[in-house]
């Protein structure tokens, strides 16, 4: 009787701006991790609205919609299709704090040991309310994995593996 060892799934948190480019994150993700089941929590930072009435009714979910744009979605469903072997889960969070305190806190409620993040700041949040999360993941998670990432349309197309970067 043959019997497949299963991996135990990896959480992983990876940055977002809601941008094509920030998927690539993703792609790496994936390439990198072959055989592991992956949960892809996708992270934004969100400034909280500062009046009592905006406030009782934010909702997380209206909030990420509106900044979904058709090609991202398309992109992140390609993605879906084309690793659905590997994706067992791939979700949006946002952290709505300001400081590394309330980003432990974030990341305890998270369950996530891992991360993917840019090398260079490549994220651009084009909202006053929204904010780049990076540099919180970079000095709050056990094991971040920072990435050459370009916003060149010419990056875009580029596959991310082991060999890939070191080529780089």
């Amino acid at each position: 009787m043959f019997v497949q060892k299963l991996e135990k799934m990896k959480k992983i948190l990876i940055p977002t701006d809601f941008s094509v480019a920030s998927l690539r994150l993703v792609e790496y993700a994936i390439l990198n991790n072959p055989n592991t089941p992956l949960n892809i929590v996708l992270v934004a930072g969100y400034r909280l609205p500062d009046t009592r009435w905006a406030l009782t009714h934010f909702n997380k979910s209206e909030e990420v919609n509106k900044q979904l744009t058709d090609s991202f979605v398309i992109a992140k469903r390609s993605l879906r299709l084309e690793h659905k072997k590997s994706i067992q889960a791939m979700s949006f969070e946002l952290f709505t704090g300001n400081n590394s305190c309330a980003f432990q806190n974030f990341l305890e409620q998270s369950g996530a040991d891992d991360a993917i993040i840019p090398k260079a700041k490549s994220l651009y949040c084009k909202n006053r309310k929204w904010f780049d999360t990076t540099r919180f993941l970079k000095k709050n998670v056990n094991n971040v994995t920072e990435v050459p990432v370009e916003r060149d349309e010419e990056l875009s197309q580029q596959r991310y593996s082991l060999i890939n970067l070191l080529n780089l």
